[in-house]
């Protein structure tokens, strides 16, 4: 009887644990977006190793992640150079943005004009080795201002950080430019 008593608070116990931790998780869904499909065709063509992930969250912006076993310079920013032109057409943002119109129930930011942002994640081993942002505005979102006062950029600037080997460093957007010129 003790042995049922202990095993049943030490499970417990641990459900109470994973509750506590999970509370704070952040629920993506996928995000499937016609768009998107051409993107996902271009990576698996070029690199058949390769996975790619679309998700989302409304409070946490839009996630795509390809991931494989490696990438140099050259495959990032061949890849990046794809998705840019997809997530910056008006088509695909129009899109995106009547998803975020219905997952935002009338919720204050979203008429105030916040706008998702994009991550690009490009990682090995479920890390990243590349990171990539694209923003609707070039101005962050403060509830405070006006919806007419940003200033749109349409997911056209990105900025990206290269963390190799442990090593953290920013990619400017000059940089990003390059590179994507680069290697196009």
């Amino acid at each position: 009887m003790k042995k049922t008593v202990k095993r049943l608070s030490a499970i417990a116990l641990t459900a109470l644990l994973l509750a506590a931790n999970l509370s704070g998780c952040i629920w993506e869904k996928n995000l499937r977006l016609s768009q998107l499909e051409e993107f996902k065709r271009s990576v698996y063509q070029k690199y058949p190793d390769a996975s790619v992930s679309c998700k989302y969250d409304y409070g946490a912006g839009v996630h795509i992640t390809v991931q494989k076993q490696s990438f140099d310079e050259e495959s990032a920013y061949t890849i990046l150079g794809w998705l840019k032109p997809i997530v910056s057409d008006e088509e695909f943002i129009a899109d995106l943005f009547e998803l975020y119109e219905k997952e935002s129930h009338g919720e204050p930011n979203w008429k105030n004009g916040m706008r998702p942002v994009i991550w690009f994640d490009l990682s090995v081993n479920g890390k990243y080795r590349y990171r990539f942002t694209a923003s609707a505005n070039k101005e962050v979102y403060n509830s405070g201002r006006s919806p007419d006062s940003y200033t749109w950029d349409g997911y056209k600037t990105w900025y990206g950080s290269d963390n190799e080997n442990g090593g953290h460093r920013s990619i400017s957007a000059e940089e990003v430019e390059e590179g994507i010129k680069r290697y196009s």
